[in-house]
């Protein structure tokens, strides 16, 4: 019995039994191939409209009529209010008054000196009285400048009483109303030109000293997530801005049907070069050791832990800038279940289990 016991145990051959090798992680694996990609920078701006104005009065007076309300459309020259124009029209019927009085000093003064000019030719008066009358006639003609200035200056007081509209635009906001007294410089009203909208965007130096007018931007508003619209850089600044360290880039939006505001705040992607080949990694399949970045280079089965230096990162890919070569194959998912040196078992991905690849090992094809 102990015999056949024994035999049992050990397969009467006196050798416990080998252990069973435990089966390589399942991982996910790519082959680095070159990829053709566009440089480009991004940041984050509000959308500004092509043109604001905040209209103010440059004229005193009371409001007797008003021509708009906020949200309304306007066309350029349009009148928007009107302030009362009696005290304008006065001084207008004053300083032509003035210029008349002057126009007639003038003339009176040429008379005489032609009427002096002939008694002096004659001896009949002296050469000195010839020019006293001629300098009559120079101050008659200052005068009568001065009366024309004063005239054009109350002519410009009565245009400044009504108030039109420097360029087509919505109005945004009327801070006035009828019957008002105002002052010289008081705030009227606001008005924006949406017709087209532009943005200020701040871009990374080391990213965007090459870029150009013309380029092309990808734009997309916050209040729209899933809605991209495209813009063009009009400007370009010749000086990185002092305080933010950053180069100024003016772009604007193409057409966006009224589905964007001034105001919003918007991602921009800006296009800053030709595009180039460069070498990428998923950075699923990168993980940092020793301060470094690492991933798995798959050689005959086995992983081996290898650091590389990283670039740009675009849409989940980083831009390896030295470490891996084109035909190499790493672990693009389940790093965590690698160990350097062991082996491992390539599967194929399946999208409808690719997101919980990293939670659930079993769950792998």
């Amino acid at each position: 019995m102990a015999c056949l016991s024994l035999a049992l145990a050990t397969g009467c051959t006196g050798t416990p039994p080998a252990a069973v090798e435990a089966a390589p992680p399942p991982v996910h694996a790519i082959t680095i191939e070159p990829q053709r990609v566009v440089p480009r920078s991004f940041a984050t701006a509000e959308l500004l409209a092509n043109r604001h104005a905040n209209l103010r009065s440059e004229t005193a007076g009371r409001v007797v009529a008003v021509f708009v309300e906020p949200g309304e459309r306007v066309e350029e020259g349009q009148v928007l209010l009107r302030l009362d124009v009696g005290r304008p029209a006065s001084a207008v019927q004053a300083a032509n008054a003035s210029v008349a009085q002057t126009e007639a000093r003038l003339n009176q003064a040429r008379r005489e000196l032609a009427r002096t000019e002939k008694l002096v030719n004659t001896g009949g008066l002296p050469e000195q009285r010839l020019d006293d009358a001629d300098d009559s006639v120079q101050l008659a003609l200052a005068a009568r400048d001065a009366a024309r200035a004063e005239a054009r200056l109350a002519r410009r007081g009565l245009t400044e009483a009504v108030v039109r509209a420097p360029f087509a635009g919505t109005v945004v906001d009327r801070t006035v109303e009828l019957g008002e007294y105002l002052a010289p410089g008081s705030p009227l009203l606001s008005l924006a030109d949406t017709s087209v909208l532009k943005a200020r965007v701040l871009l990374d130096p080391r990213e965007a000293l090459d870029v150009s007018v013309g380029s092309r931007a990808i734009v997309t508003a916050y209040a729209r997530p899933d809605e991209e619209y495209g813009g063009e850089v009009v400007r370009v600044g010749d000086v990185v801005d002092p305080r933010t360290r950053r180069l100024p880039v003016e772009i604007e939006i193409d057409e966006h049907g009224s589905r964007l505001r001034p105001g919003l705040v918007a991602r921009f992607s800006v296009q800053t070069g030709d595009p180039i080949t460069v070498v990428q990694v998923p950075l699923d399949g990168v993980f940092e050791r020793f301060g470094s970045q690492h991933v798995y280079v798959i050689e005959e089965g086995v992983a081996h832990r290898r650091a590389i230096v990283l670039g740009p990162v675009r849409a989940g890919y980083a831009e390896v800038i030295r470490g891996i070569e084109p035909g190499e194959v790493i672990v693009s998912k389940g790093v965590t279940r690698v160990v350097d040196g062991s082996k491992v078992q390539v599967v194929p991905e399946d999208p409808a289990t690719a997101s919980s690849a990293e939670a659930s090992p079993p769950s792998l094809p």
